[in-house]
């Protein structure tokens, strides 16, 4: 598979049950390249999509957004200080401290930290 932007390869977001699935919103990794690119820093794509049974596996919620291909969890170094910069993202953003990473998504604008 090809990559989708210059650090970003489309099986980055595969749903990691192995099933194939992977829709991933092309929007959406453009927006974490910019994220790579305004913080210079690397990511480290956790979840990208994810098919119904493997949603139910990890405990997501039943309307996620990964099982649209419209989410993705990530990490990188300073993820405290990273967070503060995404105040501007359109969609729907989560910091999870306790589990080092942060959700981002392309649907409405919400915020949880």
């Amino acid at each position: 598979m090809g990559n989708i932007t210059e650090n970003f390869d489309r099986s980055e977001f595969a749903c990691h049950c192995n099933c194939g699935f992977n829709q991933i919103n092309i929007g959406l990794v453009h927006r974490l390249q910019a994220v790579r690119d305004i913080f210079n820093i690397p990511i480290i794509i956790l979840s990208g999509c994810r098919c119904r049974n493997h949603n139910t596996t990890v405990g997501g919620e039943p309307d996620s957004y990964h099982m649209k291909g419209d989410a993705a969890d990530w990490t990188t170094n300073n993820l405290s200080e990273i967070v503060e910069g995404l105040s501007h993202w359109s969609g729907g953003v989560h910091y999870y401290p306790e589990k080092n990473f942060i959700h981002c998504d392309v649907g409405l604008r919400r915020r949880w930290f």
